[in-house]
Formats: structure tokens, C-alpha cells, sequence
């Protein structure tokens, strides 16, 4: 292995950064939580969940998933063919649903079997075409390595959508502030990111052309678009069946539990992944390996999670009953749950980026089929048994296994060794 003489403050400079402020994006609805709990009923909650599960569906097929691809080229002006590719598929996908909505609303919402959904599926085109802005506003500031700018972004997303769901809800007492302020939330973070002029020189399309770049890195359409889109399917599956054979409020319910559960989560990893897309791209680039930071941010991951996530294990459900309510133990007993699979995701989280350095995309579209299959199984069992908790505690077992896979699969390749 060859050694990178490289100083290690950048790195850990960045990460800093990026939890400075993903820290404070992450407390600020962990500290209203309780109060939103008390404002927002459980079925609210599972409208929301919902809603959000098929946004997420859309919003990877809206950009191709070529925002992954920002990070790859040398030359500046194929990353501002590479915006310009993303830009035209996203309008494309957004007037398509635009349309499918109108058409076929009542359709979706009898699939669904929730009613209440059906005012809400209006608003789909806006969070797609938002989720899709910010995501290439995001990856262009990773690659720019203005990590500054990154973290002051997550926290005015917080801020904004944490303070809008609590006005609306003290003011007018309904389910839709949730909505609401997500959707304010990533309209003003793009408005501060634009007027800071920033990544705005990647937005110059003149004489830019498509074809070379949208051929060069296909695969992420081709093989990383399918897998997200049954990632996504396989976690967001329990949450539909929750809904159409169980109830809102246990969708509700296990919806809240995921959320707060992966923020701290994403406090961690998260800051962690946009580091170590980076650092770990530009050693492959440069040593035809990233072995030294792959171990690294292991190690890092594995022991920060040991304390948290035991005691979240052990007394998950007194902790929801005191923080959001008695009503809200339900959510604790499914968090217990799964606590284990979520530990290997908080660790893999980072880690599975080495598949697109390596661009094995193809792999883990295989590893994402798998997962759907096991996903789907689990579902089946639980509703044979007719009990929830023993759905999500065999999703919870298919997905640690299928972690553990990846974990071993994503060092293999971050030695760098084709086969």
C-alpha cells in the first residue's frame, strides 16, 4: 500500500465543520419534537410519512442520478454539462408526475387506501423539483470542498422547516404544516445558496454539450437509478403496508421513530459521507485505492455508535414515553427493534460510497434486488402473523444481513482490487 503523505487536519477539519452544523440542524427538530407531538396527531404524522415515501420514489428517478456524477470529472466544463443534464431530465420527470397527479389522483389514493393523501398529491411536483435543485446545489459545494457553506445550508433547512411546522400548527391545527414546512425549508435554503454565488459558475450552459457526459457516466442512470429506486422501495415498503393493512397512526408511529432515530444518525454519518466522498475519491483517483481513510472512518463510526445505540437498545421505550408523550411508547417499542440494523447503517452509510468510486453500480444493483426480495418476504411473514412488530423485526433482521454484506464487499473494493 503506498503511503499518502497527506496532512490529516484536513480531513478532520472538514468533518468538524460538517457536524458543527449538521449538529445543530439535527437538534433543533430532536427539541421540538416533543412539542410537535403534542401538536401533530399520529395519523398526521402517517399522512406525512406517505407522502414523503413516494416523493422520495420520484425524486431519484428525477435527475438520473447524475448529481453522484459531480463529484468525477476533472474539467469544470463537464461538470457544467453534467448541470445541464441534470437540469433538463428534472424538469422532463416534474411535468410527467405534474401530469400523472391530475390524472391519476384518485387512482393512487384508493391503491393507497388512505383518502387523506389525495389534497397532498398536488404538492409532489414542487418536492421533486426541489429535492433535485438542492441536491445539485449540494454535491456541487462537496466538490468545490466548501464544507462552510454546506453546513450553514443544513441548518437553515432546519431552522426553517422546524419553525414553519410550529407556527402552522399553533396557528391552524392541521396535519398539512408538516408539508409545509419542508417545502419552505428547501426554498429557502436553494435562495441562500444561489445568492451566495457560490457553485453559481457551474450554472453557464453556453456551448455546453450533453452527449459526452450523459454517455460517460450512464451508469449511474443505468444501474444506480434501479438500485436507489429499490433501496427506497425496500424501506419504504413496511411503511405502505403499515398504512393500508394496519393504520395511519401506527404508520404515524413508526414514522416519528425512524425519523428521530436517523437524525442523530445523519449527525454522524452523514457528515462523515459528504468528507469522505472526497477525500476517498480523490486517493482512488490519485493511489488506485482508498484503503487508509476507508479503515478510519470504520473504526470512527463503529465506536462512536457502542454507547448510543445499547442504550437506545435497552430503554428505547421509556425514553419515547417521557420525551413525546405515554401515547408515543408504541414508537420506543418498535425503535428497540430496530436498533441493530440501524447501528450497521449508520455504519455502512458512509462506507457503501466506494461502490460508485470503484463504479460497481452494477453490483449494487444485484445487492439491492436481493434486499427487496428479503424485504418483501419479511413483509409477507408479519402480515400473515397480523402483527406489526413482528413485520418490522423481520425487516430489521433482512436488512442487518444484507449490511453486513455490503460492509465486507465495500472494503474489498476500497482496496482497490478488480475482479
Amino acid at each position: 500500500m503506498i503511503n499518502k503523505l497527506r496532512p490529516r487536519s484536513d480531513f478532520a477539519k472538514n468533518v468538524i465543520t460538517l457536524m458543527t452544523g449538521t449538529t445543530i440542524a439535527q437538534a433543533i427538530p430532536i427539541a421540538i419534537s416533543p412539542i410537535l407531538t403534542r401538536i401533530y396527531a399520529p395519523e398526521d404524522f402517517g399522512v406525512f410519512a406517505l407522502y414523503m415515501a413516494i416523493a422520495s420514489i420520484f425524486a431519484v428517478i428525477a435527475t438520473g442520478r447524475y448529481e453522484m456524477a459531480i463529484m468525477l470529472p476533472h474539467e469544470e466544463d463537464d461538470v457544467k454539462s453534467i448541470v445541464k443534464l441534470i437540469i433538463l431530465i428534472l424538469i422532463t420527470i416534474t411535468f410527467f408526475v405534474f401530469l400523472s397527479i391530475f390524472i391519476f389522483n384518485n387512482t393512487i389514493t384508493a391503491f393507497l387506501d388512505n383518502p387523506e393523501i389525495s389534497t397532498w398529491l398536488y404538492f409532489l411536483p414542487i418536492s421533486i423539483f426541489l429535492v433535485g435543485l438542492y441536491q445539485i446545489y449540494n454535491y456541487l459545494l462537496i466538490r468545490e470542498k466548501n464544507f462552510k457553506r454546506l453546513s450553514t445550508n443544513k441548518v437553515i433547512v432546519s431552522t426553517t422547516n422546524s419553525s414553519t411546522q410550529l407556527v402552522y400548527g399553533f396557528t391552524i391545527s392541521n396535519g398539512f404544516g408538516l408539508l409545509i414546512g419542508n417545502i419552505i425549508s428547501y426554498i429557502v435554503s436553494i435562495y441562500f445558496i444561489v445568492k451566495s454565488k457560490t457553485v453559481n459558475k457551474y450554472f453557464n450552459f453556453k456551448d455546453n454539450s450533453i452527449n459526452k457526459v450523459a454517455k460517460e457516466y450512464q451508469n449511474f442512470p443505468k444501474y444506480d437509478v434501479p438500485s436507489v429506486l429499490v433501496n427506497i422501495l425496500s424501506n419504504q415498503l413496511p411503511l405502505f403496508a403499515l398504512g393500508k393493512y394496519f393504520s395511519l397512526g401506527t404508520v404515524g408511529f413508526y414514522s416519528l421513530m425512524y425519523k428521530v432515530l436517523m437524525m442523530p444518525i445523519g449527525l454522524l454519518s452523514n457528515s462523515i459521507l459528504d468528507v469522505f466522498k472526497q477525500r476517498a475519491t480523490e486517493d482512488y483517483n490519485k493511489y488506485g485505492n482508498c484503503e487508509d481513510i476507508f479503515i478510519k472512518t470504520f473504526k470512527s463510526l463503529f465506536l462512536i455508535g457502542i454507547i448510543p445505540f445499547s442504550i437506545l437498545f435497552f430503554f428505547a421505550p421509556e425514553i419515547f414515553s417521557f420525551v413525546f408523550g405515554a401515547n408515543w411508547r408504541v414508537a420506543g417499542e418498535f425503535a428497540q427493534i430496530i436498533i441493530p440494523m440501524l447501528y450497521l447503517k449508520f455504519i455502512i452509510n458512509p462506507l457503501s460510497y466506494t461502490f460508485y468510486i470503484a463504479k460497481k453500480q452494477k453490483n449494487d444493483l444485484i445487492g439491492q434486488i436481493l434486499l427487496l426480495i428479503i424485504v418483501v418476504i419479511s413483509i409477507y411473514i408479519g402480515l400473515l402473523y397480523k402483527d406489526e412488530k413482528i413485520l418490522i423485526m423481520f425487516f430489521s433482521i433482512g436488512y442487518s444481513i444484507i449490511y453486513l454484506v455490503y460492509l465486507i464487499y465495500s472494503y474489498f473494493l476500497s482496496k482497490g482490487i478488480q475482479k
